[in-house]
């Protein structure tokens, strides 16, 4: 018999312990984290668990869940129980943490896991049985028998090349021995070679590579691998994915459904830009769930579900660009030029003079007429190339010395590229009259970390948030957060709203947790995350302030998440601390350390905004 609760279950009487200075809480069964108000989650970071009279034994397991597949050495388990009571994991002593939580890893074999996790006050005893499933790792064959196995093939699903493309095929089978590939209708007995190098030490993984020519587009070809072992004995198997080839005579052209990123590489996050919906792109090509694009300079990947494909006939990516109509406001530069289509774009920021530049693939200059408004305007110098037959870019220097912002967008016919002006910044008062978007992390469906102690990511950040918005609004900044209740909101969603209230400052508040096989008692401290050369100082400005609260130094890190890549404001990223270290934890939930982290991110603020001011 076990007992086992999700959230943390806690009935926090004003009972003060004068020896501790801590919140007494009892804990109830069927009560959870989500059902109590915000007031109640704070007093988790002030307790102490203390001997209860007739308090039943209990034990409450956070993470993993009771069921899981960790492909790792390890798997990291946390839960809380009664101060005061044994605890045993796979009869592993374990040692507890004041308030009856405990933060440990165990060792994962191959294959199911049983863990026991145990704990026992007395003649009570309570226990819990976790199964984790880890996969087997890849191992090499022996050299004989023969083998080819149907693991590590590539291609694994149909990829989409074109005559003139190179074809990278993959498979796994007994080393030392001899293996070749073949291709329907392009040939046979292609040589392959073992690339132990490539992958982790394990032998018997070939690789091999063919340029494809005069291969027919109207159906799906077959690949084969065939490996002859050292015992002379022959194996075959077909790749489970098939080669579609792309009509030389028709372009294959799509439109992107939501606003998408390019990246860099058929796999991995390695992002190049972000473009809009409605976006026209000229699809070369399609494999591991992406599609291939051609940006003429370059190539690009798009993920297959952002993009619909449109009929044969459409006409390639292709536009005539006016040179830009100049108009300015209180808070940007707006260059507009007309276009006929939506066109894929990149943006660039250049220091020292400060300029930004954009690049329109499949542009091609038609005007070289500016009309500058009759009022001045922060332009030092503007510049417009045709960088190929159909790649144009425009140079805008400002006459401010630094980026806040800038975004591309298309709007009735033409493309808008608007730089934010330098704020009016007050010399006793930097934040008066700035905007500020404050983004608590995760929310509803998406509770982020879990503690030991059961507090969940989500409502902390919220709190954090609030905390910051009092002190921007009582010093006359403008606020207002992406989510306003405990409610599911889309990165993209986040973004827009931001974007909407033409804030100058995307502020997102997160606290962190370590994987499902780190070490909880290592993981822990501040961090700051940027992306855009245009965020770095900021980021660099709110660091040591949150490290000043004690806090162990994560690091300032470079990293490209969703908001992050967002160039319409300046942003960034904190993570006040782990909410999976047993320790940390009971700061990260305590309202005035809470309160703390808001000052620091505001302090910070403050210092950027000093440094920066006109």
């Amino acid at each position: 018999m076990h007992t086992r609760r999700p959230g943390l279950p806690i009935d926090c009487s004003a009972r003060f312990i004068e020896s501790f200075g801590f919140f007494q809480c009892r804990n109830l069964r069927g009560v959870h984290l989500k059902h109590l108000t915000l007031p109640l989650i704070l007093l988790i970071g002030s307790l102490v668990y203390a001997e209860v009279p007739d308090e039943p034994l209990y034990l409450n397991i956070t993470f993993p869940p009771p069921s899981d597949t960790v492909d790792a050495d390890y798997v990291r388990l946390s839960g809380n129980t009664l101060p005061g009571a044994i605890l045993k994991i796979n009869n592993r002593h374990v040692e507890l943490f004041p308030p009856g939580s405990f933060a440990t890893r165990t060792a994962l074999q191959e294959g199911m896991n049983q863990i026991i996790v145990m704990v026992q006050k007395g003649d009570e005893m309570v226990q819990d049985v976790l199964l984790i499933y880890r996969p087997t790792k890849p191992k090499s064959l022996a050299p004989e028998p023969t083998r080819l196995e149907e693991t590590a093939v590539e291609p694994a699903e149909d990829i989409w090349l074109r005559n003139g493309d190179h074809l990278s095929v993959q498979c796994k089978g007994s080393p030392a021995g001899e293996a070749r590939f073949s291709v329907e209708r392009l040939g046979k007995n292609f040589p392959m070679v073992e690339v132990p190098e490539q992958t982790n030490g394990i032998a018997g993984i070939y690789s091999g590579v063919v340029k494809l020519a005069n291969l027919p587009d109207d159906r799906s070809l077959e690949i084969e691998f065939e490996l002859t072992g050292r015992d002379n004995v022959k194996k075959r198997l077909a790749a489970p994915g098939k080669l579609h080839i792309l009509a030389e005579q028709l372009p294959l052209i799509g439109m992107t459904e939501t606003p998408t990123l390019i990246y860099g590489a058929a796999k991995g996050y390695v992002p190049i830009t972000r473009i809009p919906d409605s976006v026209k792109v000229h699809i070369i090509g399609r494999e591991n769930k992406r599609f291939r694009i051609d940006l003429l300079n370059r190539n690009g990947y798009v993920d297959v579900g952002d993009v619909k494909i449109l009929p044969f006939g459409t006409p390639l990516p292709r536009a005539a660009i006016s040179a830009p109509y100049i108009q300015q406001d209180k808070d940007w530069l707006h260059l507009i030029m007309a276009t006929g289509d939506r066109l894929p774009f990149q943006t660039n920021i250049t220091s020292n003079p400060f300029a930004v530049e954009l690049e329109v693939w499949g542009a091609r200059q038609a005007s070289h007429w500016i009309t500058y408004p009759n009022t001045s305007v922060d332009v030092e110098a503007l510049t417009f190339e045709q960088c190929d037959d159909d790649i144009f870019r425009i140079r805008v220097q400002l006459t401010q010395e630094r980026s806040w912002g800038y975004k591309v967008h298309y709007l009735d016919g033409a493309l808008h590229f608007s730089i934010r002006r330098q704020p009016k910044i007050h010399s006793t008062n930097p934040v008066r009259n700035l905007i500020f978007a404050l983004d608590p992390g995760h929310g509803g469906e998406e509770t982020g970390a879990t503690s030991p102690l059961g507090v969940l990511e989500k409502d902390i950040n919220r709190i954090w948030a609030d905390k910051l918005a009092a002190l921007l609004a009582q010093n006359s900044a403008t606020v207002f957060l992406t989510r306003q209740a405990d409610e599911t909101v889309a990165l993209t969603e986040r973004v827009r709203r931001a974007e909407q209230a033409n804030a100058h400052f995307f502020i997102s508040l997160h606290n962190n947790g370590t994987t499902a096989w780190g070490n909880p008692l290592s993981a822990q401290g501040t961090s700051v995350y940027f992306t855009l050369q245009q965020n770095k100082d900021l980021n660099w400005a709110i660091y040591p302030h949150m490290v000043k609260l004690g806090l162990s130094p994560y690091g300032r890190i470079y990293n490209s998440y969703f908001v992050t890549n967002s160039t319409g404001f300046l942003v960034s990223l904190v993570e006040g601390g782990f909410l999976t270290h047993p320790v940390e934890e009971l700061n990260l939930a305590n309202e005035e350390f809470i309160q703390k982290m808001a000052e620091a991110v505001y302090t910070g603020i403050v210092d950027f905004l000093r440094a920066n001011a006109d």
